[in-house]
């Protein structure tokens, strides 16, 4: 269960590796092959660090077509330049600004990472006819499908629980491979593990919106690097 990691590799942008897998688990579970993602259009509800887990592994498996659906402002602004277009919900239609960018047909798979049910309505609004909605996030209220979207367009609904074995080694390897170059913009803050509750955890439960991924070090004196 160890992967050996050449010494090219920092350590701490490794550690990135096990979020990056879990959103790795979203395309491998889609029922899209590898080689066919450059000619989907993909929807990710929530910018938070598995709906960017989630851009990076598109972005990987060259994915061209890739859009957000993410209301805090501060997260839109992180997941800029990641993708085609962010859009804020609470200001606009996303379905529809989603036909209007695929010449009316919708989104061919629609990334569910915010588990919430405006989100997910609006997710298989976007959908094309017979498009598949991949649900990643673990959800606080009762999952339930939009009957109106879901059996009319006859949509495919997958879920995924983090990753396999499999997943895990294919992450590493891309990773060694360079082709998740950029994702350390996925760490938002770095502390000393000593500080990890009041600017870790406390950041996380008070601050979330905020942060994408808080790394901590037990060598303060990495910090300074």
């Amino acid at each position: 269960m160890c992967y050996v990691l050449p010494e090219s590799v920092d350590l701490a942008d490794a550690a990135l590796i096990e979020p990056l897998a879990v959103g790795r688990r979203a395309l491998t579970q889609s029922g899209v092959l590898v080689g066919e993602w450059k000619e989907k259009a993909v929807l990710v509800l929530g910018g938070g660090p598995i709906g960017v887990a989630v851009v990076w592994n598109l972005k990987a498996f060259g994915a061209e077509r890739v859009f957000i659906s993410e209301p805090t402002a501060l997260r839109q602004r992180q997941c800029r330049g990641l993708v085609e277009r962010v859009f804020d919900p609470r200001m606009e239609g996303v379905a529809e600004e989603c036909r209007k960018l695929t010449g009316g047909e919708g989104m061919d798979v629609v990334i569910d990472c915010a588990g919430v049910g405006p989100a997910m309505r609006d997710g298989m609004d976007a959908l094309r006819r017979k498009g598949t909605y991949v649900n990643v996030a673990g959800w606080e209220t009762p999952f339930q499908l939009p009957m109106q979207f879901f059996m009319m367009k006859e949509l495919v609904v997958r879920c995924t629980l983090a990753y396999d074995d499999a997943d895990f080694a294919d992450t590493v390897a891309d990773f060694i491979a360079g082709k998740y170059k950029g994702a350390e913009k996925m760490v938002t803050s770095r502390i000393a593990i000593e500080d990890i509750k009041e600017k870790g955890f406390e950041q996380l439960v008070k601050n979330k919106d905020e942060h994408i991924k808080i790394l901590a070090t037990p060598k303060r004196e990495l910090l300074g690097k």
